[in-house]
């Protein structure tokens, strides 16, 4: 999608095809060297998400919005590769990209204690949406991305790691990790 709408800026000869590629090459240069880790540090991870919402922002600049709240003790700790990125995407992808007004996406990041506690909390269309009469709706069960997360948050930190999505009222959703706080390893 992104592709096509840089291909369409690029035709039209609009002054912002340059910026959205720009934020398309600033997120593949996060995102490559990530495509092999199973761990990064929340500071790698949030590098990778914030040039993902740049981007997402460009692509619907009057449909997305989103602030971060980040705990910035968290920046040297662990944390299973891809799970904030796969958070944010459910939430732009599922929640913001289908509804007809757009949405907001809210993280937050913060340290108690022993542990980290993610949010990524959407106003778009929640978990109950039905696109139109012939096709599926979202439900409360996982899809690919949120069940390959519990999985890799299971490989990381056994049962000491929990992923909690809620409805949010009047509509949205809220998704909630909760790991281990521990220092990223070096080698």
């Amino acid at each position: 999608n992104t592709l096509a709408n840089i291909q369409a800026l690029v035709n039209s000869g609009s002054p912002r095809a340059g910026e959205v590629l720009n934020s398309l090459t600033a997120y593949l240069r996060a995102a490559v060297p990530q495509l092999d880790e199973t761990t990064n540090s929340f500071k790698q991870e949030l590098k990778l998400t914030s040039a993902y919402l740049e981007l997402m922002q460009l692509r619907m600049p009057d449909r997305l919005t989103y602030d971060l709240a980040i705990d910035q003790s968290i920046y040297t700790l662990s944390c299973p590769a891809m799970t904030l990125m796969t958070l944010v995407e459910n939430a732009i992808r599922h929640g913001i990209d289908p509804s007809e007004n757009g949405g907001h996406v809210q993280i937050n990041i913060n340290r108690q204690t022993d542990q980290v506690i993610i949010q990524v909390i959407d106003t778009g269309v929640g978990l109950h949406y039905k696109q139109n009469e012939n096709s599926t709706t979202q439900s409360t069960k996982s899809g690919t991305g949120l069940s390959s997360l519990r999985e890799r948050l299971k490989l990381s930190f056994q049962n000491n790691a929990h992923l909690q999505v809620f409805e949010q009222q009047p509509q949205g959703v809220h998704a909630e990790v909760t790991i281990p706080a521990q220092e990223t390893q070096t080698l």
